[in-house]
């Protein structure tokens, strides 16, 4: 190799290397590179109801920016919220099971209904006793026969009714109404978390650059960003 080739690479590698450096007092929480900024939407779908902040003010982690109207919303939570204790009554009710009153009336039932079929049977009983065609006409027979069924029928069925009231409500009964309102119980969480989506809080404290208006319509079918939040402590 030439001996001036060889001088012209020494005195290369004994250049100083040029490195980008901030300017003193400069820090890096000052910079902030495309990667630092966070792009802030809303995951729910209606109009910007109000907006917090300004453009380029700070703010901390937590800090409420925009809120959609979403009354819509908060009527569904109320009517989820009435849904859910009209369930929670079912399954009150049908894990204590009667109450005493409600079996008295129960046996006081079966007393009318008693009351009722020995009356119609004892007038079948008579009316078998005349002479068919002479003191009672046929259709006169069949009727006190058919009333004294209706009335033995009724007396049955109060019979059982009481024998349910006494039993009490059944396993499966109670697993049913606590079902329910467990579904009750998750549309009403549902529909809170929801409306838990209409806000736009602050993730972390920095600067923020709005880019939304008051009235504009959002969508989560068309993501797009509402509030550019530069992280950094505040100075």
């Amino acid at each position: 190799m030439p001996v001036r080739t060889i001088l012209r690479f020494a005195a290369a590698l004994a250049m100083p290397m040029l490195v980008p450096t901030l300017a003193i007092g400069q820090t890096s929480s000052r910079v902030a590179s495309p990667a630092t900024i966070m792009q802030l939407g809303i995951a729910a779908t209606g109009v910007i109801e109000k907006i917090f902040v300004r453009d380029g003010d700070y703010v901390d982690a937590g800090q409420l920016l925009v809120t959609l109207d979403c009354r819509p919303l908060q009527a569904e939570i109320k009517v989820r919220g009435a849904n859910l204790t009209a369930a929670q009554a079912a399954f009150e009710r049908a894990r204590n099971g009667p109450r005493p009153d409600e079996i008295a009336i129960g046996e006081a039932n079966v007393g009318v209904a008693r009351a009722r079929s020995e009356e119609a049977q004892a007038a079948y009983d008579r009316a078998q006793e005349l002479h068919e065609g002479i003191t009672i006409s046929r259709a006169n027979l069949l009727q006190a026969r058919r009333d004294a069924r209706i009335a033995a029928a009724q007396l049955e069925d109060q019979k059982r009714r009481l024998d349910l009231l006494h039993a009490g409500t059944r396993v499966e009964d109670i697993s049913e109404a606590a079902a329910k309102r467990d579904v009750a119980a998750g549309l009403v969480d549902e529909a809170r978390a929801l409306f838990d989506q209409c806000f736009l809080r602050a993730p972390a404290a920095g600067s923020v650059k709005l880019l939304a208006t008051p009235g504009q319509f959002v969508s989560t079918n068309v993501p797009v960003t509402l509030v550019q939040l530069t992280p950094k402590e505040r100075e």
